[in-house]
């Protein structure tokens, strides 16, 4: 039987700590054979920092079912805090609870013990110094919070799971069903996360958390000239526009805007006004039914296959591919 430590921090996403419960249950159930008594594959525990239940952030609560200090696992998930994808100092609220189990990783870690990580929770194992050597991956949203304080970790954040053998990182908050597929397959067998699949409704395991990304312009910085840059493109983005005239809004020189604008933003100019054409157009795949080369002239680029094929290289699929999966738009009836 294979011991499995959950980790639940304070302002967790609760359902994906008990989703992960709950998971490896249905993977017992799903592995025994009918009329022969076997003991189950895992045996999955609910820990925390001191033993204590913690609220989860959307207020439910999270109660540990082993004391943590007395449990011998072999496998540690530690899980996610949404808010720690949002600012520098949410993180830091939500990493200084977690302080006390660094060097409980660090132990088991040392012990061969398998941990993974899903969503935020690859922070918990960066500050632990278990990343140093590793690929990671985390929510899209946390990645510039994750390579500002980690600048020596490889990330990754394209991809939805990483595993790097004893160390594994799953992407954003729901991963955790991509990662439980996962951990199933590779501890238990194929046919029976192939069962638990068909058991719960689920598609196969996602390779990609790409389509799911949103652009967001950075202006946390005390550029204003950039920023000034920044709010015309995203007015005119749509226009033809040449790097020249930006700079000018700015009031700089090309050189000299093209440098500060990387600096305050992480990303070249053209780079930022890519971004906003895609976002422009992942919003119009979502919500009308336009064609698609219209959107490609509406978002300001008069070359369609350069369009498609930039579309595709950010997003991870097609234009087509994207409004297949996120339109909300009711289709005509025939």
């Amino acid at each position: 039987m294979m011991n499995i430590a959950i980790v639940a921090l304070p302002n967790c996403h609760a359902s994906g700590v008990h989703g992960v419960m709950d998971f490896f249950t249905v993977a017992n159930y799903c592995a025994r054979v009918p009329g022969v008594h076997s003991d189950p594959l895992f045996n999955c525990q609910v820990v925390t920092v001191d033993n204590q239940p913690v609220r989860g952030y959307s207020g439910a609560l999270v109660t540990p079912t082993v004391c943590r200090e007395s449990f011998r696992p072999d496998l540690i998930v530690v899980g996610s805090s949404v808010e720690a994808a949002v600012s520098a100092e949410l993180l830091e609220r939500t990493l200084e609870p977690a302080i006390p189990l660094y060097g409980w990783l660090r132990e088991a870690f040392e012990q061969d013990v398998v941990v993974a990580s899903v969503c935020t929770g690859s922070f918990v194992l960066a500050e632990a110094g278990l990343l140093g050597d590793q690929v990671a991956t985390t929510h899209w949203r946390a990645a510039p919070l994750f390579r500002g304080r980690y600048p020596d970790i490889r990330l990754d954040e394209d991809q939805l799971l990483v595993d790097n053998g004893q160390i594994i990182c799953a992407g954003g908050a729901t991963a955790f069903v991509d990662l439980c597929l996962y951990l199933v397959e590779r501890f238990a067998s194929p046919s029976v996360s192939l069962a638990c699949s068909k058991m719960l409704v689920l598609d196969g395991r996602r390779a990609e958390q790409t389509p799911y990304m949103a652009f967001y312009s950075r202006k946390a910085h005390q550029d204003d000239a950039i920023r000034k840059a920044q709010t015309w493109l995203e007015h005119h983005y749509s226009d033809p526009v040449s790097i020249d005239d930006v700079a000018d809004v700015a009031g700089l020189g090309t050189r000299t805007f093209k440098r500060r604008f990387k600096e305050a933003t992480g990303e070249t100019p053209i780079g930022y006004l890519q971004h906003l054409r895609i976002e422009a157009a992942k919003h119009k795949l979502e919500s009308s039914r336009e064609q698609t080369a219209r959107i490609i002239w509406s978002v300001g680029y008069e070359d369609a296959s350069s369009f498609r094929r930039l579309f595709k290289r950010t997003v991870g699929c097609t234009m087509e591919q994207y409004r297949k999966r996120f339109s909300y738009v009711t289709p005509l009836a025939v």
